[in-house]
Protein backbone atom coordinates (compact mmCIF):
# COMPACT_ATOMS: atom_id res chain seq x y z
CA UNK A 1 0.00 0.00 0.00
CA UNK A 2 1.43 3.19 -0.54
CA UNK A 3 1.36 5.62 1.94
CA UNK A 4 2.13 8.96 0.18
CA UNK A 5 0.05 11.71 1.37
CA UNK A 6 0.39 10.36 5.01
CA UNK A 7 1.69 11.89 7.73
CA UNK A 8 2.92 9.27 10.38
CA UNK A 9 3.02 10.49 14.06
CA UNK A 10 1.85 14.44 13.42
CA UNK A 11 5.21 15.51 11.62
CA UNK A 12 6.48 13.13 8.95
CA UNK A 13 4.46 14.11 5.47
CA UNK A 14 5.55 11.37 3.24
CA UNK A 15 5.72 12.87 -0.11
CA UNK A 16 6.64 10.15 -2.55
CA UNK A 17 7.38 6.03 -2.66
CA UNK A 18 11.10 6.16 -3.99
CA UNK A 19 11.80 2.42 -3.75
CA UNK A 20 11.04 -0.87 -2.22
CA UNK A 21 12.70 -3.79 -0.74
CA UNK A 22 11.63 -7.27 0.84
CA UNK A 23 11.60 -5.92 4.25
CA UNK A 24 10.17 -1.99 3.75
CA UNK A 25 9.24 0.61 1.66
CA UNK A 26 11.30 4.15 1.47
CA UNK A 27 9.39 7.30 1.07
CA UNK A 28 10.64 10.93 0.93
CA UNK A 29 9.27 13.01 3.69
CA UNK A 30 9.08 16.22 5.10
CA UNK A 31 9.92 16.44 8.35
CA UNK A 32 7.44 19.62 9.80
CA UNK A 33 9.54 19.80 12.95
CA UNK A 34 13.13 20.22 11.30
CA UNK A 35 11.68 21.99 7.95
CA UNK A 36 13.36 19.37 6.41
CA UNK A 37 13.81 16.65 3.47
CA UNK A 38 14.14 12.93 5.47
CA UNK A 39 13.16 9.57 4.25
CA UNK A 40 11.59 6.87 5.56
CA UNK A 41 11.93 3.29 5.63
CA UNK A 42 8.80 1.91 6.83
CA UNK A 43 8.28 -1.91 7.77
CA UNK A 44 5.90 -3.68 5.57
CA UNK A 45 2.31 -3.71 6.98
CA UNK A 46 2.36 -7.95 6.38
CA UNK A 47 6.04 -7.73 8.41
CA UNK A 48 4.96 -5.73 10.82
CA UNK A 49 2.31 -8.04 12.81
CA UNK A 50 5.30 -10.67 12.66
CA UNK A 51 7.48 -10.28 16.30
CA UNK A 52 10.25 -11.76 14.40
CA UNK A 53 10.54 -9.41 11.83
CA UNK A 54 9.51 -6.32 13.76
CA UNK A 55 12.87 -7.64 15.91
CA UNK A 56 14.89 -7.75 12.91
CA UNK A 57 13.49 -4.18 11.92
CA UNK A 58 14.52 -2.56 15.15
CA UNK A 59 17.82 -4.19 15.28
CA UNK A 60 18.65 -2.39 11.97
CA UNK A 61 17.70 1.16 13.60
CA UNK A 62 19.77 -0.48 16.77
CA UNK A 63 23.17 -1.26 14.12
CA UNK A 64 22.62 2.17 12.44
CA UNK A 65 22.70 4.03 16.10
CA UNK A 66 26.20 2.97 16.70
CA UNK A 67 27.44 3.57 13.16
CA UNK A 68 28.57 7.47 13.05
CA UNK A 69 30.45 7.84 9.88
CA UNK A 70 30.29 10.34 6.99
CA UNK A 71 29.74 7.59 4.68
CA UNK A 72 26.75 5.84 6.16
CA UNK A 73 23.59 7.25 6.08
CA UNK A 74 22.71 8.57 9.22
CA UNK A 75 19.65 7.52 11.32
CA UNK A 76 17.83 10.14 13.22
CA UNK A 77 15.34 7.47 15.05
CA UNK A 78 13.21 4.11 15.19
CA UNK A 79 9.06 5.68 15.50
CA UNK A 80 5.74 3.88 15.40
CA UNK A 81 2.44 5.10 14.60
CA UNK A 82 0.08 2.95 15.65
CA UNK A 83 0.97 -0.65 13.39
CA UNK A 84 3.33 1.49 11.15
CA UNK A 85 6.82 0.96 12.17
CA UNK A 86 9.45 3.19 10.65
CA UNK A 87 13.11 4.35 10.69
CA UNK A 88 13.81 8.15 9.80
CA UNK A 89 17.13 8.76 7.54
CA UNK A 90 18.88 11.06 6.17
CA UNK A 91 17.79 12.03 2.77
CA UNK A 92 20.10 11.66 0.22
CA UNK A 93 19.83 13.68 -2.68
CA UNK A 94 21.13 11.90 -6.17
CA UNK A 95 20.96 8.89 -7.47
CA UNK A 96 22.27 4.99 -6.59
CA UNK A 97 25.45 3.29 -8.36
CA UNK A 98 23.26 0.61 -9.57
CA UNK A 99 21.47 3.34 -12.02
CA UNK A 100 24.64 4.62 -12.75
CA UNK A 101 25.77 1.62 -14.29
CA UNK A 102 22.39 0.93 -16.04
CA UNK A 103 22.75 4.42 -17.59
CA UNK A 104 26.31 3.98 -18.68
CA UNK A 105 25.80 0.69 -20.75
CA UNK A 106 29.73 0.24 -20.99
CA UNK A 107 32.28 -0.16 -18.49
CA UNK A 108 32.90 2.62 -16.08
CA UNK A 109 36.38 4.44 -16.23
CA UNK A 110 38.81 2.94 -13.35
CA UNK A 111 39.19 6.90 -11.97
CA UNK A 112 35.59 6.75 -11.52
CA UNK A 113 35.25 3.36 -9.77
CA UNK A 114 37.92 4.43 -7.38
CA UNK A 115 36.00 7.73 -6.75
CA UNK A 116 32.96 5.70 -5.30
CA UNK A 117 35.35 2.55 -4.08
CA UNK A 118 37.17 4.55 -1.12
CA UNK A 119 34.76 6.16 0.60
CA UNK A 120 32.77 3.12 1.20
CA UNK A 121 35.70 0.76 2.12
CA UNK A 122 36.21 3.67 4.68
CA UNK A 123 32.46 3.61 5.42
CA UNK A 124 33.02 -0.73 5.83
CA UNK A 125 36.39 -0.46 7.48
CA UNK A 126 34.59 1.45 10.40
CA UNK A 127 32.01 -0.65 10.49
CA UNK A 128 34.06 -3.44 10.38
CA UNK A 129 35.81 -1.86 13.51
CA UNK A 130 32.80 -1.85 15.51
CA UNK A 131 32.14 -5.44 14.85
CA UNK A 132 28.91 -5.15 12.21
CA UNK A 133 29.36 -6.60 8.82
CA UNK A 134 26.58 -4.92 6.25
CA UNK A 135 25.87 -8.29 4.59
CA UNK A 136 24.25 -6.77 1.51
CA UNK A 137 26.31 -4.72 -0.04
CA UNK A 138 25.83 -3.70 -3.56
CA UNK A 139 25.67 -0.97 -6.28
CA UNK A 140 21.81 -0.55 -4.85
CA UNK A 141 22.94 0.39 -1.62
CA UNK A 142 26.10 2.65 -2.81
CA UNK A 143 24.50 6.24 -2.75
CA UNK A 144 25.79 9.14 -5.11
CA UNK A 145 24.61 12.43 -3.67
CA UNK A 146 24.62 15.74 -5.97
CA UNK A 147 27.07 17.67 -4.23
CA UNK A 148 29.62 14.81 -4.58
CA UNK A 149 29.32 12.60 -1.59
CA UNK A 150 29.29 8.46 -1.59
CA UNK A 151 27.12 6.70 1.19
CA UNK A 152 26.20 3.12 2.15
CA UNK A 153 23.26 2.50 2.81
CA UNK A 154 20.60 -0.33 4.16
CA UNK A 155 21.94 -1.88 6.86
CA UNK A 156 18.89 -4.27 7.10
CA UNK A 157 20.36 -7.91 7.12
CA UNK A 158 23.69 -6.16 9.10
CA UNK A 159 24.99 -8.94 10.99
CA UNK A 160 27.08 -8.34 14.40
CA UNK A 161 30.23 -10.43 15.12
CA UNK A 162 28.15 -12.52 17.53
CA UNK A 163 25.72 -13.75 14.95
CA UNK A 164 25.14 -16.37 12.78
CA UNK A 165 24.83 -16.00 8.48
CA UNK A 166 22.58 -13.52 7.17
CA UNK A 167 20.57 -13.33 3.86
CA UNK A 168 21.42 -11.02 1.42
CA UNK A 169 20.84 -10.20 -2.15
CA UNK A 170 22.03 -13.90 -4.08
CA UNK A 171 24.40 -12.15 -7.07
CA UNK A 172 26.28 -10.70 -4.31
CA UNK A 173 26.47 -12.92 -1.68
CA UNK A 174 29.45 -14.90 -0.30
CA UNK A 175 29.78 -18.88 -0.62
CA UNK A 176 29.40 -18.49 3.52
CA UNK A 177 26.27 -16.67 3.24
CA UNK A 178 25.17 -20.12 1.07
CA UNK A 179 26.78 -22.87 3.59
CA UNK A 180 25.29 -20.72 7.25
CA UNK A 181 29.13 -20.93 7.74
CA UNK A 182 29.93 -17.59 10.34
CA UNK A 183 30.20 -14.43 8.65
CA UNK A 184 32.64 -11.61 9.03
CA UNK A 185 34.27 -8.53 7.49
CA UNK A 186 35.78 -10.49 4.79
CA UNK A 187 31.69 -11.39 3.50
CA UNK A 188 31.30 -7.55 2.28
CA UNK A 189 34.99 -7.87 0.60
CA UNK A 190 33.36 -10.39 -1.63
CA UNK A 191 30.04 -8.51 -1.92
CA UNK A 192 32.54 -5.26 -2.91
CA UNK A 193 34.08 -7.39 -5.35
CA UNK A 194 31.12 -8.16 -6.82
CA UNK A 195 30.45 -4.71 -7.36
CA UNK A 196 33.77 -3.86 -8.83
CA UNK A 197 33.51 -6.34 -11.47
CA UNK A 198 29.90 -5.36 -12.08
CA UNK A 199 30.97 -1.41 -12.59
CA UNK A 200 34.24 -2.70 -14.81
CA UNK A 201 32.35 -5.25 -17.11
CA UNK A 202 29.32 -2.92 -17.95
CA UNK A 203 26.71 -4.69 -15.73
CA UNK A 204 27.63 -7.86 -15.90
CA UNK A 205 27.94 -10.26 -12.05
CA UNK A 206 29.97 -13.07 -12.20
CA UNK A 207 27.08 -15.52 -11.70
CA UNK A 208 23.44 -15.53 -12.93
CA UNK A 209 22.60 -19.09 -12.06
CA UNK A 210 21.53 -19.19 -16.09
CA UNK A 211 24.43 -21.90 -16.94
CA UNK A 212 22.30 -24.76 -18.90
CA UNK A 213 23.85 -27.56 -16.33
CA UNK A 214 23.26 -25.04 -12.96
CA UNK A 215 20.86 -27.45 -10.79
CA UNK A 216 18.54 -26.09 -8.20
CA UNK A 217 15.06 -24.82 -8.94
CA UNK A 218 14.81 -21.30 -7.64
CA UNK A 219 17.35 -18.41 -8.80
CA UNK A 220 18.62 -18.50 -5.42
CA UNK A 221 19.64 -22.30 -5.49
CA UNK A 222 21.06 -21.79 -9.05
CA UNK A 223 23.30 -18.89 -8.28
CA UNK A 224 24.29 -20.05 -4.58
CA UNK A 225 25.26 -23.51 -6.38
CA UNK A 226 27.69 -21.43 -9.20
CA UNK A 227 29.19 -18.98 -6.35
CA UNK A 228 30.42 -22.57 -4.39
CA UNK A 229 31.07 -24.65 -6.95
CA UNK A 230 32.30 -22.40 -10.56
CA UNK A 231 35.36 -20.20 -10.41
CA UNK A 232 34.49 -16.54 -11.66
CA UNK A 233 35.05 -15.61 -14.93
CA UNK A 234 37.73 -13.15 -15.84
CA UNK A 235 36.50 -9.69 -16.46
CA UNK A 236 38.78 -9.71 -19.25
CA UNK A 237 36.33 -11.73 -21.34
CA UNK A 238 33.90 -8.92 -21.03
CA UNK A 239 36.81 -6.30 -21.03
CA UNK A 240 39.49 -7.03 -22.42
CA UNK A 241 41.22 -3.41 -21.70
CA UNK A 242 41.48 -4.18 -18.39
CA UNK A 243 44.71 -4.44 -16.81
CA UNK A 244 45.51 -8.04 -15.51
CA UNK A 245 46.68 -6.18 -12.31
CA UNK A 246 43.14 -5.21 -11.86
CA UNK A 247 41.83 -8.35 -12.73
CA UNK A 248 43.67 -10.28 -10.40
CA UNK A 249 42.89 -7.58 -7.48
CA UNK A 250 38.78 -8.16 -8.40
CA UNK A 251 39.09 -11.92 -8.48
CA UNK A 252 40.77 -11.64 -5.47
CA UNK A 253 37.89 -9.81 -3.58
CA UNK A 254 35.81 -13.44 -5.03
CA UNK A 255 37.97 -16.14 -3.74
CA UNK A 256 35.55 -18.85 -1.87
CA UNK A 257 37.97 -19.01 0.73
CA UNK A 258 38.01 -15.53 3.09
CA UNK A 259 41.39 -16.45 4.17
CA UNK A 260 42.81 -15.85 0.67
CA UNK A 261 40.62 -12.81 -0.09
CA UNK A 262 41.68 -8.84 1.20
CA UNK A 263 41.63 -9.06 4.90
CA UNK A 264 40.25 -5.74 4.87
CA UNK A 265 38.40 -3.24 3.08
CA UNK A 266 41.44 -0.78 3.07
CA UNK A 267 43.52 -3.67 1.90
CA UNK A 268 41.06 -4.00 -1.09
CA UNK A 269 41.19 -0.51 -1.67
CA UNK A 270 44.89 0.02 -1.40
CA UNK A 271 45.53 -3.46 -3.89
CA UNK A 272 42.95 -1.69 -6.27
CA UNK A 273 44.87 2.02 -6.30
CA UNK A 274 47.94 0.19 -7.12
CA UNK A 275 46.81 -1.93 -9.54
CA UNK A 276 45.88 0.87 -11.77
CA UNK A 277 49.37 2.38 -11.78
CA UNK A 278 50.63 -0.73 -14.30
CA UNK A 279 49.89 -0.10 -17.84
CA UNK A 280 46.23 -1.17 -19.39
CA UNK A 281 46.69 -3.47 -22.65
CA UNK A 282 45.29 -1.51 -25.70
CA UNK A 283 43.07 -2.15 -28.70
CA UNK A 284 42.54 -0.02 -31.32
CA UNK A 285 39.59 1.42 -31.30
CA UNK A 286 38.19 1.59 -28.25
CA UNK A 287 38.21 4.06 -25.70
CA UNK A 288 35.56 2.46 -23.26
CA UNK A 289 37.31 2.85 -20.23
CA UNK A 290 39.11 5.71 -21.22
CA UNK A 291 35.44 7.32 -21.86
CA UNK A 292 33.27 5.68 -18.85
CA UNK A 293 31.37 9.34 -17.42
CA UNK A 294 33.87 11.41 -18.56
CA UNK A 295 32.67 13.48 -21.69
CA UNK A 296 35.70 14.94 -23.35
CA UNK A 297 34.21 17.91 -25.26
CA UNK A 298 33.45 20.04 -21.95
CA UNK A 299 35.86 21.46 -19.62
CA UNK A 300 33.81 19.53 -16.61
CA UNK A 301 34.39 15.63 -15.45
CA UNK A 302 31.07 13.85 -14.72
CA UNK A 303 31.08 11.95 -10.93
CA UNK A 304 27.80 11.01 -11.51
CA UNK A 305 24.64 12.07 -13.81
CA UNK A 306 23.75 15.96 -12.62
CA UNK A 307 26.66 16.48 -10.57
CA UNK A 308 29.66 18.05 -12.21
CA UNK A 309 33.37 19.07 -11.11
CA UNK A 310 36.03 21.36 -12.46
CA UNK A 311 38.21 18.93 -14.83
CA UNK A 312 41.84 18.02 -12.68
CA UNK A 313 43.46 15.63 -14.50
CA UNK A 314 42.93 11.59 -15.38
CA UNK A 315 43.76 10.86 -11.65
CA UNK A 316 40.29 12.35 -10.00
CA UNK A 317 39.55 15.50 -8.16
CA UNK A 318 41.34 16.29 -4.92
CA UNK A 319 40.50 14.94 -1.86
CA UNK A 320 40.62 15.26 2.34
CA UNK A 321 42.08 11.91 4.02
CA UNK A 322 42.00 11.72 7.86
CA UNK A 323 45.19 10.25 8.68
CA UNK A 324 44.96 10.25 12.68
CA UNK A 325 41.80 10.44 15.22
CA UNK A 326 38.93 8.40 15.84
CA UNK A 327 38.12 8.89 11.97
CA UNK A 328 41.18 7.88 10.58
CA UNK A 329 40.72 6.10 7.05
CA UNK A 330 37.80 8.37 6.11
CA UNK A 331 38.29 10.18 2.48
CA UNK A 332 36.07 13.07 1.37
CA UNK A 333 36.57 14.47 -2.43
CA UNK A 334 36.78 17.99 -2.71
CA UNK A 335 33.40 19.19 -4.39
CA UNK A 336 33.72 22.36 -6.81
CA UNK A 337 31.43 23.57 -4.14
CA UNK A 338 33.63 22.91 -1.03
CA UNK A 339 32.29 21.91 2.58
CA UNK A 340 32.68 22.88 6.03
CA UNK A 341 34.42 20.70 9.07
CA UNK A 342 33.35 20.91 12.28
CA UNK A 343 31.73 19.50 15.21
CA UNK A 344 27.72 20.55 14.27
CA UNK A 345 25.98 17.48 11.96
CA UNK A 346 25.47 20.45 9.42
CA UNK A 347 29.18 19.94 8.44
CA UNK A 348 30.55 17.44 5.93
CA UNK A 349 33.15 16.36 7.51
CA UNK A 350 32.42 16.04 11.14
CA UNK A 351 34.66 15.08 14.40
CA UNK A 352 32.79 14.27 18.03
CA UNK A 353 36.08 15.21 19.46
CA UNK A 354 34.98 18.38 21.91
CA UNK A 355 38.02 20.03 21.05
CA UNK A 356 36.89 20.92 17.94
CA UNK A 357 34.64 23.49 17.29
CA UNK A 358 30.77 23.11 16.12
CA UNK A 359 31.72 24.79 12.93
CA UNK A 360 35.95 24.85 12.96
CA UNK A 361 36.90 25.08 9.13
CA UNK A 362 35.93 25.58 5.83
CA UNK A 363 37.47 24.23 2.41
CA UNK A 364 37.14 26.55 -1.05
CA UNK A 365 37.42 25.16 -4.35
CA UNK A 366 38.58 27.60 -6.93
CA UNK A 367 39.62 27.70 -10.14
CA UNK A 368 42.87 28.49 -8.48
CA UNK A 369 43.22 25.97 -6.33
CA UNK A 370 41.81 24.55 -2.93
CA UNK A 371 41.95 26.77 0.12
CA UNK A 372 40.95 26.30 3.90
CA UNK A 373 39.85 28.78 6.10
CA UNK A 374 39.70 29.04 9.82
CA UNK A 375 36.10 30.08 11.18
CA UNK A 376 37.34 31.46 13.99
CA UNK A 377 37.41 28.64 16.02
CA UNK A 378 38.39 28.34 19.66
CA UNK A 379 41.82 26.01 18.76
CA UNK A 380 42.95 27.31 15.45
CA UNK A 381 43.48 25.30 12.41
CA UNK A 382 46.63 24.21 11.17
CA UNK A 383 48.78 23.68 8.27
CA UNK A 384 52.08 21.46 8.37
CA UNK A 385 52.28 22.83 11.80
CA UNK A 386 51.48 26.36 11.31
CA UNK A 387 48.33 28.89 12.42
CA UNK A 388 46.76 29.79 9.75
CA UNK A 389 44.68 33.21 10.16
CA UNK A 390 43.40 33.76 6.54
CA UNK A 391 42.16 31.66 3.48
CA UNK A 392 45.56 29.33 2.58
CA UNK A 393 46.37 27.42 -0.35
CA UNK A 394 46.51 23.91 0.08
CA UNK A 395 49.00 22.07 -1.80
CA UNK A 396 49.29 18.05 -2.43
CA UNK A 397 50.83 16.44 0.81
CA UNK A 398 49.90 19.39 3.34
CA UNK A 399 48.68 18.12 6.82
CA UNK A 400 46.00 19.88 8.23
CA UNK A 401 45.30 19.57 12.42
CA UNK A 402 41.84 19.99 13.69
CA UNK A 403 41.42 20.25 17.25
CA UNK A 404 43.84 18.16 19.41
CA UNK A 405 44.41 15.04 17.75
CA UNK A 406 42.56 14.84 14.41
CA UNK A 407 45.11 15.13 11.43
CA UNK A 408 43.69 15.13 7.64
CA UNK A 409 45.92 15.04 4.48
CA UNK A 410 44.75 16.76 1.29
CA UNK A 411 45.81 14.81 -1.86
CA UNK A 412 45.87 16.91 -5.04
CA UNK A 413 45.17 13.34 -7.06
Amino acid sequence: MDMSGQTLIDRYYIRRRVGSGGMAIVYEAWDKSRSARLALKVLRKDLARDPRWMKRFMKEANLLKQLDHPNIVRLYEFQSDGDTAFIVLDWVDGVNLRDVIAKSKMPIALEEVSRTLLPICSALQYAHRNMVFHCDVKPANILLHKDGRVLLTDFGVARLASDEAAGGTPPYMAPEQFTAAKVDGRTDIYALGVTLYEELSGGKVPFTGDGTTTPGTTSRERIGWEIINLPPPSLRTHNNVISHDVDSVVLAALNKDPNLRHQTPNALQEAFEQAQKTPRPSRSGDTRIEVGLIDKHKSERKIWPGVTAPALGEKGSPRLVVIDGTMAGASYQVPSSGFTIGRHRSNTVRFSDRSVSRRHASIIHTRRGVYIRDEGSTLGTYVNGEKIFGPTQLEDGDTIRIGYENKLQYRKR
